[in-house]
């Protein structure tokens, strides 16, 4: 196991560290979300329609000076929860939503469409800029084509369409086949609309995660060359060298379970108990927080944001008791 110890002395002394988002002066992890707060009568069919516009302007001028690598073009992606395939026109995820909006617009109206692909929108902006942020950051040194760069970019599609699929899910949960008023209802459309909020919490995971993995296979194959060259290094190095789908699918599952296992130790930790507590008892502690920050019953400004944690973790904490059947 020599060769881990020597693995982590070559990390301490690379110019890059294996996690970009250490640096001070780097690229956070998070992503700093501006919440629809506006007077009861904005949510207008025209101002949803003005929001949208704006959203895409804002990822067409992101993605305008970006380069892509050879072979990653439009792509179509199934979204489950509605049974359709949408297109998306650029990586991780950029999309006009046409055949959602069309989908919904069929079963719930014109209006509640809108409203959802407001959200889509929003959160397609936040992650194209953060992802684009931070990619640039970290592998502007390197050749885009390279084949742990491409895999960065799989990865973070596949977790985007996922995330897209959530939302649209919460949203129809929401909207529950109401027609929606745009006053009455001011609440529950920026509700909807921020829904993306919660998503980018896994969606910053899994990115943290790829490109800790990617920096790592760039400083260790500087060492010690190609996986299949040194033998004594083949699962370590296997862990990121594979290259036809099925090994994707590997991968991609794997990286899934570190990030899931991480987030089940943050929120555990942000609970004040470990994984060994009975649902019981966290439905306790849970109740308490809930009710400590719930905007309802907490004037701070501050406190609905910390409500959306508290679902957030509340949500990977049942995750977590149904994954391995704990009751």
């Amino acid at each position: 196991m020599g060769w881990k110890r020597e693995f982590k002395k070559i990390k301490k002394e690379s110019e890059k560290k294996s996690n970009i988002f250490d640096y001070s002066s780097g690229v956070s992890s998070n992503i700093i979300w501006k919440r629809s707060m506006n007077p009861v009568d904005h949510w207008t069919i025209e101002n949803l329609l003005a929001n949208i516009s704006d959203f895409n302007e804002n990822i067409k001028n992101i993605l305008s000076i970006q380069e892509l690598p050879k072979g990653l073009e439009t792509y179509s992606a199934e979204i489950e929860v509605i049974s359709i395939n949408e297109i998306f026109y650029f990586y991780p995820m950029a999309s006009y939503f046409k055949e959602t909006y069309n989908t919904i617009s069929n079963k719930l109206g014109n209006y509640e469409a809108a409203i959802i692909l407001a959200s889509l929108n929003k959160f397609s902006y936040y992650i194209t800029e953060k992802f684009w942020k931070v990619f640039n950051y970290t592998f502007a040194n390197k050749d885009i084509n390279e084949r742990p760069l491409l895999r960065v970019f799989e990865v973070m599609q596949r977790t985007s369409v996922e995330a897209v699929n959530g939302i649209i899910e919460k949203s129809l949960m929401l909207i529950d086949n109401k027609n929606i008023d745009s006053y009455k209802n001011h609440l529950l459309i920026e509700e909807i609309i921020d829904l993306g909020e919660d998503f980018t919490y896994h969606w910053s995971r899994m990115l943290e995660q790829v490109v800790d993995l990617t920096v790592e296979t760039f400083v260790f194959q500087k060492q010690y060359g190609q996986a299949n060259s040194y033998s004594h290094s083949s699962t370590y190095s296997n862990f990121f060298e594979q290259v036809d789908e099925d090994d994707f699918e590997d991968f991609f599952e794997k990286t899934k379970t570190i990030v899931f296992n991480d987030e089940v130790n943050d929120a555990f930790s942000y609970f004040g108990i470990s994984k060994m507590a009975q649902p019981s008892e966290f439905k306790k502690i849970y109740r308490k927080k809930a009710k400590e920050f719930h905007p309802d019953l907490n004037s701070d400004p501050n406190a609905t944001l910390e409500m959306k944690k508290i679902n957030v973790f509340k949500e990977i904490i049942e995750q977590y008791y149904n994954k391995y059947d704990i009751s």
